[in-house]
């Protein structure tokens, strides 16, 4: 994707320190519209050339509507078009035990209780906002490649293909993944909480349609969550998140198709119709891994390099979210107050104002993680009363969906 050129060979380019965004993904991007709208000037750095393709095996992120609507505020939901397919109804079940619990959006009054976008799609709808953006300037391939706090914030070097530059940037927002070179070789550590537990994610194909139903099923092992995809070339197709002890889930991964899928279907049962088809497996160990520190003077962290949660319930990318759109407005309160974007006031500010958000979903996560895994009496009884208490009473229904949902913050029109 082209954005503005930045000259590699140049000092900076002229204006007010820019707010420079280490990575591009879809909390980057989604960060530097925002604080766009402000009359901010923003850099963004991106390692990888381009958006991933589409197809059978493309990679996929379940919105809430509260994402929806931020999406909006930015002007990219409309121009995703028909591509985010609406979850109309949750189907969470126990595996082992009879029943369950459903919730259907006519019970919240929503059009859906989220959505499921393909990455590419997103991807590359964020990125064409960018690059009508004339406020923000991309710069793909490009490495930040370090880092060092200044009196006026922090000054970066950067790489882009044989050339390189300092720039001082008034803040630096890393959001280049929970593994963050920046961040550690500014020494920010990480706490980490690992659950024992491998996700296995594919693409699975779909003998009928999935009626826009996702399933959320609660195994010995953990939660098995299948969600509504987009036809693709007349295939019903759903994405996967299987997940299965460590040297399980490397097995499963390896597996021939005809092996693999009756193991699948015998886990699931048949309440999401036979599954006819997997596609590209991929594997990776589950923990909850939270930065010891998300801001300091001129530096902010988001998405997966301030925390990374476990995919139970799809919260970890809606957090990230809310948590760019919260410091967006932090930044646009700055600026009637006359202060600079990484003044430290700032940002404790926009911490502030996410700190209860952020410690109720990880909270939230981590405990349906520890509810919902293994095998003992005690916690099978309460899964058993958990999922009656759901059923039978109508405002903790309500809270449960409000919390997959909804949003704290939406960005100000």
């Amino acid at each position: 994707m082209a954005g503005r050129h930045i000259d590699m060979t140049r000092g900076e380019t002229q204006g007010e320190r820019p707010i420079v965004v280490v990575g591009g993904g879809l909390a980057g991007a989604s960060f530097a519209l925002g604080a766009a709208r402000f009359g901010y000037r923003v850099v963004v750095v991106e390692a990888r050339a381009g958006a991933s393709d589409g197809g059978f095996d493309a990679r996929s992120t379940a919105l809430s509507w509260g994402a929806r609507r931020i999406f909006e505020s930015l002007g990219v939901w409309e121009r995703l078009g028909a591509g985010p397919c609406p979850i109309l109804r949750i189907e969470v079940t126990d595996r082992g035990h009879l029943g369950g619990v459903s919730f259907d959006h006519r019970e919240q009054g929503l059009d859906a209780l989220g959505y499921v976008v393909e990455n590419h799609a997103l991807a590359k709808v964020l990125q064409g906002r960018i690059a009508a953006c004339g406020a923000i300037e991309f710069l793909a391939p490009a490495d930040v490649t370090a880092a060092r706090p200044i009196a006026e914030g922090m000054e970066l070097t950067l790489r882009q293909g044989g050339s390189g530059r300092r720039l001082t940037a008034a803040l630096t927002v890393l959001a280049d993944g929970g593994r963050s070179p920046i961040a550690a070789s500014l020494g920010i550590s990480r706490r980490r909480k690992p659950y024992g537990q491998h996700a296995l994610v594919a693409n699975i194909a779909l003998e009928t349609s999935h009626r826009n139903t996702a399933h959320e099923r609660f195994t010995p092992h953990g939660p098995l969550a299948v969600l509504p995809l987009p036809v693709a070339d007349g295939v019903h197709r759903a994405s996967l998140v299987w997940t299965l002890p460590g040297a399980v889930a490397e097995q499963y991964a390896a597996l021939p198709e005809d092996l693999l899928l009756p193991r699948l279907q015998g886990e699931f049962g048949p309440g999401m119709g036979r599954v006819t088809a997997i596609g590209r497996r991929v594997c990776f160990p589950l923990q909850l891994s939270q930065a010891s520190e998300q801001v300091r003077p001129g530096l902010a962290l988001l998405g997966n390099a301030a925390h990374t949660l476990h995919p139970v319930a799809g919260q970890g990318f809606n957090l990230a979210l809310r948590d760019a759109m919260a410091l967006a407005e932090a930044l646009g309160d700055a600026i009637g107050q006359g202060r600079s974007p990484g003044d430290l006031a700032v940002l404790q500010d926009y911490l502030e104002r996410q700190e209860f958000d952020q410690d109720r979903t990880v909270f939230l996560t981590d405990l349906l993680v520890r509810l919902f895994s293994g095998q003992s009496a005690a916690k099978a009884a309460f899964r058993k009363l958990g999922l009656l208490a759901l059923d039978l009473l109508p405002p903790l229904r309500t809270q449960f969906v409000s919390n997959v949902t909804q949003q704290q913050h939406a960005l100000r029109r």
